[in-house]
């Protein structure tokens, strides 16, 4: 293994719940309702996307980018007055990755400028090799693109990498990419016929840093 690449929402930080709160009141604020069962539905999914679905949804005059402005402003707040809600394992995954040589990469629909900030609210700003964002790629999971570039980025075969995931978006991604996945669940409820494609599911991460630790040991035989 040389490669573990991470999907960040809801995976490295618990925000998928406070994203769809403050999205929800977003859209109540501009005279909109917007169920969760649909909201679940975006998760995964880079902007342009997000974007057309709920246009699809909506209408053509549906303020999608006041409405996501007003959003991000509210989870800030919450964000810098709360803190960042940090995944039960994160650190300790990502120092012992360190530790051991292996490269890490996040792998998000988020954009970059969410990614960045997130990586600061949490200090782990610098310290993943690579980080590609949803809007560096065209298609959004379950398209394996986003996972595609980042092996291209470090020349390594899919046999070398491995996908931490949390979504079914996600899962369906890293198995088109033909990456070994590992499901941390988290707000969705995946779907048996996906977690049969993962290669475990596990209940945070550092039950993954056990099982990575598990199989680096298993390779030196």
């Amino acid at each position: 293994m040389k490669l573990v690449i991470f999907d960040m929402d809801g995976l490295m930080f618990a925000t998928e719940g406070i994203d769809m709160q403050c999205f929800k009141k977003a859209c109540n604020e501009f005279g909109y309702t917007i169920e969760e069962e649909f909201q679940m539905g975006l998760i995964g999914m880079n902007e342009h996307d997000t974007i057309l679905k709920l246009q699809a949804k909506f209408g053509e005059a549906f303020p999608v980018y006041d409405i996501r402005a007003l959003s991000w402003k509210m989870k800030m707040e919450y964000f810098y007055e709360k803190g960042l809600p940090i995944k039960k394992g994160l650190k300790e995954l990502v120092s012992y990755l360190k530790e051991m040589k292996i490269k890490i990469a996040v792998a998000s629909s988020s954009s970059i400028k969410i990614i960045n900030e997130y990586l600061q609210l949490s200090d782990l700003e610098n310290q993943f090799d690579y980080i590609v964002g949803g809007d560096k790629v065209v298609h959004s999971k379950p398209d394996p693109e986003i996972f595609l570039k980042v092996l291209e980025h470090f020349n390594f075969d899919s046999s070398e990498a491995l996908v931490l995931e949390d979504s079914n978006n996600g899962i369906l991604a890293s198995h088109r990419a033909n990456i070994p996945v590992i499901c941390v669940p988290d707000l969705v409820e995946n779907k048996p016929e996906l977690l049969a494609l993962t290669y475990k599911t596990l209940p945070s991460l550092l039950e993954v840093k056990d099982e990575i630790a598990k199989i680096l040991e298993g390779s030196k035989c």
